[in-house]
């Protein structure tokens, strides 16, 4: 993973997002309530390095992926928890702060798509959850030859595609969420 984040900001840096106010500072003081479900998060990388950004973060969190996948994780102890969860069933996790998807959904049709964020959206709790999504997103207009070659590979490789914003808010819209 330290590849792919040279020379890339992490969506947990405050000049990124603002963790504290958006997440943090709304999230139930139940030590049990979960704050962030990784969905398809394979080894957990993405909640390791928010743990060591915000250790004081209230709440659980929980990576999600293919049981074959968190077969491989290395059992030991740690702040962050695996659950083996098919992201095209139903959402187990019900009013966590925050669901994360990062680079999942560009691997699948818009169909396929609908159905993983519609699970989700039915786990939500209504003004209180947050989807939060990792993704590269395609300007409508002039983009530049990095993220265009980029989609192209994608296709090629492994018949997935990066979005245009347009197509991004589509269908956002067409599974029941409001883009803020």
């Amino acid at each position: 993973m330290s590849a792919y984040h040279q020379g890339r900001p992490s969506w947990m840096d405050r000049d990124f997002y603002p963790v504290e106010n958006d997440l943090l500072n709304f999230v139930k003081p139940d030590p049990n309530a979960v704050l962030v479900v990784d969905i398809g998060g394979g080894l957990g990388h993405d909640l390791q390095e928010f743990h060591q950004k915000h250790p004081s973060a209230p709440g659980r969190l929980i990576v999600q992926d293919k049981a074959e996948v968190i077969q491989q994780v290395p059992t030991e102890p740690g702040k962050v928890e695996f659950m083996a969860h098919d992201f095209f069933t139903e959402q187990p996790i019900k009013g966590a702060r925050a669901y994360y998807l990062h680079s999942v959904l560009h691997d699948w049709p818009d169909e396929e798509c609908r159905r993983i964020l519609r699970h989700i959206a039915d786990a939500m709790a209504p003004e209180y959850s947050k989807l939060l999504i990792n993704e590269n997103v395609v300007p409508d207009q002039k983009a530049d030859w990095q993220i265009t070659g980029l989609d192209m590979m994608l296709m090629t490789l492994a018949s997935a595609r990066e979005r245009r914003e347009s197509e991004w808010r589509q269908l956002l819209t067409d599974a029941g969420f409001k883009i803020v």
